[in-house]
């Protein structure tokens, strides 16, 4: 019984944003195509060493062309159930020097474990400060969703990202920004997998902005680990809405202890 209403009263929280999210405000899309779909587990006492690097190409905008960004990762798990990140990030936008674009405290909690309902389901709260006195600042919710299948074959796993953000500050636009995202893979070879992963930022929910004023990419992926304690992703995703860059791409590596 008690599982069961564990599952009931996570699902009914991700229904109520969504319905909530559909209804206010929210300012212009802000997420990065070039980002990865996360999963919700935290392992006890596990330290993780993240280094990000991904870029965009884009002929239609100027804004998304040529784009760079970096971003470095320490995460620790401090029980089965919460982990803490710090995330520091620095762009490079076309023509311009690196700069820093902010820091983010991430609050990781991984809720529904699959050995007990047969998925994973967390969520992730995030605060991020922008670097400078004309960024705004940055508070998130997100709900994560990691789904273990069994077709096409054994192995294969489904992923599922919520992410509603708001901005906070001087700077700032009143409302939420909304994005879902997805990714699916399955085994190719021991300790490495293939998919796909897609993006969908929706942007101004206030404005109602069309498809084409939002942000949607698909592409392959590739993730694999290595040496027991280390891994990586890398990934391709093309535009298919005129906001969205042409073609961005990714790589992550990390560390775990």
């Amino acid at each position: 019984m008690f599982r069961m209403s564990r599952i009931a009263g996570y699902t009914a929280a991700v229904f109520f944003v969504c319905v909530f999210a559909c209804c206010v405000a929210v300012p212009p899309a802000q997420a990065n195509t070039s980002s990865a779909v996360g999963g919700p587990n935290v392992d006890k006492g596990k330290t993780i060493f993240e280094y990000r690097l991904a870029g965009s190409l884009d002929n239609d905008s100027a804004s998304g062309d040529k784009n760079v960004r970096t971003r470095v990762h320490i995460d620790h798990a401090f029980s089965d159930v919460y982990a803490a990140r710090l995330v520091y990030v620095i762009d490079r936008a076309k023509g311009q020097n690196f700069e820093a674009d902010g820091i983010s405290w991430q609050n990781r909690f991984h809720l529904i474990k699959k050995a007990q309902y047969g998925f994973d389901g967390g969520i992730r709260l995030n605060y991020t400060l922008a670097d400078g006195d004309k960024e705004p600042d940055e508070i998130s919710l997100r709900f994560y969703q990691q789904i273990p299948l069994s077709f096409p074959v054994k192995g294969a796993e489904l992923r599922f990202n919520q992410i509603f953000e708001h901005e906070m500050g001087d700077e700032s636009e009143s409302g939420l920004i909304a994005e879902w995202r997805t990714q699916w893979t399955v085994p190719v070879g021991q300790d490495m997998r293939f998919g796909f992963d897609s993006f969908h930022d929706f942007g101004n929910l206030r404005l109602q902005s069309g498809w084409s004023a939002q942000k949607h990419a698909i592409g392959p992926v590739f993730k694999a680990k290595f040496a027991e304690v280390y891994s990586l992703e890398a990934a391709y995703r093309a535009g298919f809405s005129t906001a969205s860059p042409d073609h961005s791409v990714t790589f992550i590596i990390n560390r775990s202890w």
